[in-house]
Order: structure tokens, then C-alpha cells, then sequence
């Protein structure tokens, strides 16, 4: 299915030079965290029910063409998030969730709409130091005496990006993170340092 919705959407975040967004969406009193990644190849879309231990992902291919079908399990979890009755005559279709999630993208959003690390931590398979979703500061190794770990680069992927990924792993630097939302790291300029 073609989600044209996301154009505008994807030419705001390209204009601004945003790589993932955040936005709600609702659909029959359910409420999902949408977040729309475009610093992967393909594109893709991640659906968390708020309140709610239910989550699933979409890939954005090209022409912005998603998917709508679910496997059996995650299609059951679906309906009973929306809390829908089973109905042999009138079976409900993943494709009116998505036409009125196409009606409903935001043209336009701004940098108040990046996702902080710790939104985008509970929808990743995150390896090292999992609880740990709050980026605190930049180590820089030698080379010699210390190295980058891959399980950090891929973390690092995760919650910051390819870009972050790219440089960290090109100049040999791990980002450093903790469970303490009061040593929260969220100076932009910061975070650019490595790129210098």
C-alpha cells in the first residue's frame, strides 16, 4: 500500500535536516508513538501502543509502499489492543488502519519532534547495558590501550543513528550512556564534537 501521507512528511524532515521523527497517531481510542526513521535503508516506521506492551514495524520501500499484512500472533495482539470483537462476517483488515494512518501523518513537523534515545530504546533489541537509555558523553580511544566495542557502535546505531554509527566507528569513539535521566546528555553541540 502506497502511504502518501509520509511525502510531506519526509520533505519537512529533509528540509530541516532530520533523520527520525515522532508523532501520535490514534485509531479507535488506541493511541501509538509513531516514529518514522529515514537515516536507514529502507525507510521505516515503528507503532507503540501508549499504555500498552504492544509494538510492531513497518518498512517504508521505495515509493513510500508499505506492507499491511501481520502475521497471525501480531495480528491477534492487534485486534485486542484496539479491543476488537472477533467477527467471522466482518473480519477486520490491517488496511483501514493504514488508510486512516495515511490520513492522519503530519505534514510538517520541527526539531521538537526528534525522539529522545530513551523513546526509541523500548522498540530495539538493545545488547549492551540495555537498562542504560539515557546518552551521557563521548569516550575517545587510542587505539591501542582501548577500542570501540561493536555491541557499543551497535547501540549507538540504535538510539542515534547511522550518522553517529558511521563516525563513532570511523574515528574510534564509543558513546557513553546511563540509567539516570538526571545526567542526560542533550547539548546538540555536544553531540556533534565527533563529527569535527
Amino acid at each position: 500500500m502506497k502511504i502518501e501521507g509520509l511525502k510531506p512528511l519526509y520533505s519537512s524532515m529533509k528540509k530541516q535536516n532530520i533523520d527520525r521523527c515522532r508523532f501520535t497517531f490514534q485509531f479507535r481510542g488506541t493511541f501509538f508513538d509513531v516514529i518514522f526513521f529515514i537515516d536507514e535503508e529502507p525507510y521505516k516506521l515503528i507503532f507503540g501502543a501508549k499504555r500498552k506492551n504492544f509494538y510492531f514495524e513497518r518498512i517504508v520501500n521505495a515509493g513510500f509502499n508499505i506492507d499491511t499484512r501481520f502475521d497471525p500472533e501480531t495480528y491477534s495482539e492487534l485486534c485486542k489492543v484496539l479491543n476488537l470483537k472477533y467477527d467471522p462476517d466482518n473480519p477486520f483488515s490491517p488496511r483501514y488502519l493504514f488508510e486512516e494512518f495515511n490520513n492522519n501523518i503530519p505534514q510538517n513537523i520541527s526539531k521538537k519532534d526528534i525522539p529522545a534515545t530513551y523513546q526509541i530504546a523500548p522498540y530495539v533489541n538493545i545488547k549492551e547495558d540495555a537498562h542504560k537509555i539515557y546518552f551521557w558523553y563521548w569516550k575517545f580511544h587510542d587505539g591501542v590501550t582501548s577500542n570501540a566495542r561493536p555491541e557499543n557502535l551497535e547501540k549507538t546505531q540504535q538510539l542515534l543513528g547511522d550518522e553517529a554509527y558511521i563516525n563513532c566507528k570511523k574515528k574510534n569513539v564509543s558513546s557513553c550512556w546511563t540509567d539516570n535521566p538526571a545526567l542526560e546528555n542533550k547539548d546538540i553541540e555536544d553531540f556533534n564534537k565527533i563529527y569535527k
